[in-house]
């Protein structure tokens, strides 16, 4: 990893980030009886949860006044933010922390108060640059990686939420480009596992021996040119084994892999040696398990194991409000990378993006905005800077209104339309991008490199309004 680098900075940024998160959280009544207590961090809080319970607060902190409580002055209606407090609780123990305050209402009354501290001692007092930060090591994603706010999004994150917590085996199905990598690594991520490998295999068009001494190891001699190697169960052990595009696996595999999950116990090939394996199985594909068993592509007694959890991620059609959230997702990170300046999406794009279907889900959408990228600077997206199947099959279906109205112009698609048709629709639509931003005539015809004269001229040949 290149020092100062995205990623380099993406990967300081988390570090010193974990500074604003807070160690610990009190909720009190309004009479100042503590009713419950979180700490995020054992070691740092000078008292344990269950002892402090019940008592006020007057009782948890001894050394304190209670003209000087922030906790009984939230009660009261003043809040406490950023005080940095220095007290010793019932047991002895003295902690220096940073605390917020604040009262708690219900029904416009308070009705206690509630206050959250970070210790000082959790504080990062510097930012290390460790050799693995410069390595090529992939990290992995998480929910906050998972772009979009619409009501399937945030139920996917809310399922992913819940389900990492445990080791059940996990099915995830979706379209082609719709994320089920991503998902996988945040179930990984979220959960206990989270320091332990995560090992992902694609399991399509792989030869069914190949594939074997993949998963499983092999041992020197087993078949020429074996040597001792662990397969990817062992090198996942304690972990997350991700299982891409199982529904393509060999049905007799998948009995082998099915007795591996059941015993959690596994032989390398040529090997009588059965090696116990603790690992988390994740698995998933693109079309629909009732129909690869139905044709025979699927084993059911394996679906059932693989899918203790089901997850479906939902195709980008049927979350189009995360659309323009996750194109400027995009954006940002072309910019970065292509050390561009774009500001977003043209209008036009907005309304095409929105009617599309896409069938290559976010994945072509992250295509289509690296695409313009190629074509455009700065300023914003237009119609004439995409190319491939989505403006074509935009015009195809009519989704778009007719070209004389719309400007539409591709790279791609002249289908239809002689020379002049072709070089009116493009300078048509190169006014109306321009006179969106600029809205006086002499600094328009400027910016066009046209006089003014031509530039009337045009606005009356197309209809066009400043």
């Amino acid at each position: 990893m290149e020092l100062f680098s995205r990623k380099f900075n993406e990967n300081i940024e988390r570090q010193v980030l974990k500074d604003i998160f807070y160690d610990a959280i009190m909720i009190s009544d309004i009479n100042g009886i503590i009713r419950y207590i979180k700490k995020y961090d054992d070691d740092m809080s000078p008292f344990d949860v269950k002892s402090a319970v019940g008592k006020h607060i007057l009782e948890i902190y001894t050394d304190i006044k209670p003209e000087n409580s922030t906790m009984l002055h939230a009660i009261k209606g003043i809040p406490t933010l950023g005080k940095q407090t220095t007290q010793t609780a019932f047991n002895g123990r003295t902690c220096i922390f940073y605390e917020h305050t604040i009262p708690l209402k219900a029904n416009g009354k308070i009705i206690g108060a509630v206050s959250v501290a970070k210790f000082i001692a959790t504080f990062t007092k510097e930012v290390t640059v460790t050799p693995s930060m410069l390595s090529q090591e992939k990290v992995l994603y998480s929910i906050s990686d998972i772009i979009g706010n619409s009501p399937a999004t945030e139920y996917l994150k809310a399922q992913i939420k819940q389900v990492s917590a445990t080791s059940s085996s996990v099915l995830i199905t979706g379209e082609t480009g719709s994320g089920k990598e991503l998902v996988a690594q945040a179930v990984h991520s979220e959960g206990p596992r989270r320091n332990k490998p995560f090992v992902s295999q694609n399991c399509s068009a792989i030869p069914i021996t190949l594939l074997e001494s993949i998963l499983f190891g092999t041992v020197k001699g087993s078949f020429t040119g074996a040597e001792d190697k662990a397969g990817l169960f062992e090198i996942a052990n304690g972990g997350t084994l991700f299982l891409d595009e199982i529904n393509s696996m060999d049905i007799n595999m998948q009995a082998k892999i099915l007795k591996v999950i059941e015993e959690k116990r596994v032989k390398r090939l040529g090997s009588a040696k059965e090696i116990p394996v603790d690992v988390r199985v994740v698995s998933a594909m693109n079309e629909e398990p009732q129909t690869c068993i139905e044709q025979n592509r699927l084993r059911s007694d394996l679906f059932y194991r693989i899918a203790v959890v089901q997850i479906k991620v939902p195709p980008l059609r049927e979350r189009k409000t995360d659309i323009p959230v996750l194109a400027q997702h995009y954006i940002d990170f072309y910019n970065y990378e292509m050390k561009k300046n774009i500001r977003g999406l043209s209008s036009q794009v907005e309304k095409l993006f929105r009617e599309y279907k896409w069938p290559g889900n976010v994945r072509e959408l992250r295509n289509i905005i690296e695409g313009a990228f190629n074509f455009r600077n700065e300023g914003e997206i237009a119609l004439s800077d995409l190319t491939g199947h989505v403006i074509t099959s935009a015009y195809e279906n009519s989704s778009l209104e007719n070209s004389a109205d719309t400007a539409i112009f591709s790279r791609e698609y002249t289908g239809g339309f002689n020379l002049t048709q072709t070089v009116e629709i493009y300078e048509k639509n190169l006014i109306l991008e321009a006179a969106a931003e600029i809205k006086t005539l002499n600094r328009l015809a400027e910016y066009l490199g046209i006089s003014r004269q031509a530039l009337s001229y045009k606005l009356r040949k197309y209809n066009i309004k400043l």
